[in-house]
């Protein structure tokens, strides 16, 4: 069944016309964090990380409506900071970076100059260059919802489009357990990493 949306989606979007796209990049920070969890019957909370992200994106207008997709790279910190709160003898400091794969769809108010927007839809995340003593641990891909909204200012066919955005995770990611060096920790609850964004799209 997936596989026949997949190709039905496929095959409306070539079947748009080529001017009707929208082409872009996109930059811009993120605050991220794990929601807390209950480690070995006991809460750990994490710090607030801010980084930084940098993506392609592709639009497809359909009247006020559209669909967008593309791929971004994401710095997300340290996100374990706070671990150490717990166990002094448990290291906190690695980084995550992750490639992530929105697939949005849009409605606009379709106004000439300054255009009005939201967006919502569903996120792939795929986490990159983890430290490998905690690559075992990790579940990837991993999946959130998007929603947030913008405002498009064009300038001939420059489009130039700030914009807020939540990331809510709606799949655990961590697996069953933690090992962080000789420490082994169970995970007791499940738990998601939780993402805000400002960031500037570029289009043409």
């Amino acid at each position: 069944m997936d596989k026949r949306i997949g190709a039905l989606l496929v095959c409306l979007l070539a079947a748009m016309p080529a001017s009707a796209q929208t082409i872009g990049v996109t930059t811009g920070i993120n605050f991220d964090r794990l929601s807390d969890i209950t480690l070995n019957e006991v809460e750990a909370r994490f710090n607030s990380q801010t980084g930084w992200h940098v993506g392609v994106w592709i639009e497809f207008p359909i009247g006020p409506f559209g669909l967008r997709g593309g791929a971004r790279y994401l710095d997300a910190g340290m996100l374990l900071q706070g671990l150490s709160d717990l166990d002094t003898h448990v290291k906190d400091d690695f980084d995550f970076n992750l490639v992530e794969f929105p697939f949005l769809a849009t409605f606009s108010l379709g106004t000439p100059v300054l255009n009005p927007y939201v967006f919502a839809g569903p996120v792939m995340r795929i986490t990159t260059g983890v430290d490998p003593i905690l690559a075992p641990d990790l579940k990837t891909p991993s999946y959130a919802m998007e929603i947030g909204g913008g405002l498009t200012l064009s300038v001939g066919r420059l489009k130039l489009s700030p914009e807020v955005a939540y990331i809510v995770g709606v799949t655990s990611f961590f697996g069953d357990e933690l090992t962080v060096g000789s420490v082994t920790l169970p995970i007791d609850q499940q738990h998601s990493l939780n993402s805000a964004m400002l960031r500037l799209r570029l289009g043409l």
